[in-house]
């Protein structure tokens, strides 16, 4: 047994859905059936009951989840706790990325840090916002990349590096035309879709409709924004999302989506965040220091 294993077993019964969990997980969707079929063989019970395309835990699988939880909680604990013998001069650093980072440069970054220090290897580990936020508490990583910084914003410094006009993105047979401006208060009829973890809909929401006690209807999916947007050009629904991101997407990957600039003015900020009041490895503060330095001479 794995805590790889247990860890797949986990994020199944989250999402109830094999391919959720793969894509949480970053890897195969066979990796994470080969993982619970181990489990299942070592213990010698089932513990997902399939039927009709939709899992469930069986009572064994319910006692076998206050297992895989405690395990996993101590394993998260124990990586913790061992984090202060960690050398301060570590070659590796590793960074939480959202997956929209790389339409902003973070490759160039990653080169430019690079050229100038070689022998500082960067990690990254690419995670919704919640997740990023989630691991940043318990010390997967020191530093991370956020679009949202979350309900425990005063136990972390944040630094803004960019803000992005926001666009809708719409199918490409939507009434909406492309090239118009179009105000978010003539929208209330249309079906919206957005990614789990990511209040901006909501927030935006609130500011239009908040005082008319009304939200047209959100479905949220658990997942990345490429996913999100090719079930908007499959006309399953509308989405806003930073003008680069929604372009960048229209032009490399799936042209059969519309670009739909707002009439309102709504932005998307991105930060570079760390632990308030906890300690960066030098090589950490190298890092942040380059990249914010970096970020500005982009902007200027």
């Amino acid at each position: 047994m794995t805590f790889e294993q247990l860890k797949s077993f986990l994020a199944v019964v989250k999402h109830n859905h094999f391919t959720l969990a793969s894509q949480e997980l970053f890897i195969s969707q066979s990796s994470i059936s080969k993982h619970i079929k181990a489990l299942e063989k070592e213990i010698g019970i089932e513990l997902f009951k399939r039927e009709h395309r939709t899992i469930t835990l069986t009572p064994a699988g319910e006692e076998f989840l206050i297992f895989a939880k405690k395990s996993i909680d101590s394993y998260d604990k124990m990586q913790r706790d061992l984090c202060k013998y960690k050398s301060e001069e570590s070659e590796v650093i590793t960074i939480g990325v959202i997956d929209t980072m790389i339409e902003y440069g973070l490759a160039a970054l990653i080169g430019d840090f690079h050229k100038e220090y070689p022998n500082i290897h960067i990690e990254l580990i690419e995670r919704g916002n919640n997740s990023i936020l989630e691991y940043l508490n318990i010390s997967k990583f020191n530093l991370a990349f956020v679009n949202d910084l979350g309900s425990n914003n005063k136990s972390i410094d944040s630094y803004e590096l960019f803000s992005d006009n926001l666009v809708m993105v719409t199918s490409e047979n939507h009434r909406f035309l492309e090239g118009k401006t179009i105000a978010l208060d003539k929208t209330s009829k249309e079906k919206y879709i957005s990614l789990s973890g990511d209040p901006t809909l909501h927030n935006i929401f609130l500011n239009v409709w908040g005082n008319l006690n009304f939200f047209p209807s959100i479905s949220y999916i658990d997942s990345q924004t490429k996913t999100l947007l090719a079930l908007v050009s499959e006309d399953m629904g509308v989405t806003l999302l930073p003008d680069t991101i929604a372009t960048s997407y229209k032009n490399n990957i799936n042209s059969h989506i519309k670009v739909i600039n707002l009439f309102d003015d709504f932005n998307a900020k991105t930060y570079l965040v760390n632990i308030k009041n906890k300690k960066l490895s030098k090589n950490e503060t190298l890092f942040k220091n380059f990249a914010l330095k970096w970020f500005d001479n982009q902007s200027s």
